[in-house]
């Protein structure tokens, strides 16, 4: 059980140095702070998933060119069955590396490949040996609370991010089904009717229906992209870019 507890325990720390990395990456590339990941909480799953997959798996090696090489694969199998897993489960494309060179189904590329397979020596050779002595150095005690308190709080994230994703989809089905009888209506009559100028608010009406967890999804994932209605999803960044700026203004 303790050695359970410390191997979560890695994927809680890992999971936050991705979700550090990721966030200030693409908080420079947008210019405002962007809470980077599927989950609300400051952690990515992914990146806790593949350094624990790397410390298992790699550890005893002690060559830089085969930590390379296999971190590399490693990581893009990884990537790869995460990114058609999400896309399977929530009709949607998170990352698009379609404009990339030498991609697969734009779901991994040698550029990510590349980092990755650094990452991985870096983590090997002189990440993991420190932060593994620094878990190790905390009482027993202490690790089993910190990995119960964490697990409950990671759990709970993962249930509430999920609702809100699938929330998100409803409602932009019902919005989308409630958009084609206001068209349908406008086309009746007027183009100054109030079926007309209905049309024309739907997307600050969209907004509002929104909850807080699901914005902060639509402006982290950028590239984000649904299988159906994907019209409406581009409305609400306007939407959400809108309100940024009003903010900025204000």
């Amino acid at each position: 059980m303790d050695e359970i507890i410390t191997y979560f325990l890695w994927f809680i720390l890992y999971s936050f140095f991705g979700w550090l990395y990721e966030t200030v990456i693409c908080s420079i590339s947008q210019r405002h702070f962007v809470n980077r990941g599927f989950l609300n909480g400051p952690y990515c799953p992914i990146y806790g998933t593949g350094a624990l997959l790397m410390i298992l798996a790699l550890r005893r090696l002690t060559n830089p060119l085969a930590l390379f090489l296999l971190g590399a694969i490693l990581a893009c199998v990884l990537e790869y069955i995460t990114s058609y897993g999400m896309e399977k489960l929530f009709h949607a494309r998170w990352w698009d590396y379609s404009k990339r060179r030498f991609n697969i189904h734009g779901r991994v590329c040698l550029l990510g490949a590349v980092v990755f397979g650094l990452f991985a020596v870096l983590l090997i050779r002189l990440v993991h040996p420190p932060i593994s002595a620094w878990v190790a150095s905390i009482p027993p005690f202490y690790r089993r609370i910190a990995a119960g308190v964490l697990f409950a709080g990671f759990v709970t994230d993962a249930v509430f991010s999920i609702r809100g994703m699938v929330g998100l989809q409803k409602k932009l089905e019902e919005h989308a089904a409630a958009l084609e009888r206001r068209r349908a209506l406008a086309l009746e009559k007027f183009r100054d009717s109030p079926a007309y100028a209905s049309v024309k608010s739907h997307r600050e009406a969209l907004y509002q229906r929104l909850s807080a967890q699901q914005r902060r999804i639509i402006d982290a994932f950028p590239r984000l992209r649904l299988h159906r209605h994907n019209e409406l999803l581009e409305e609400l960044r306007q939407a959400i870019a809108q309100q940024r700026a009003r903010r900025k203004n204000h």
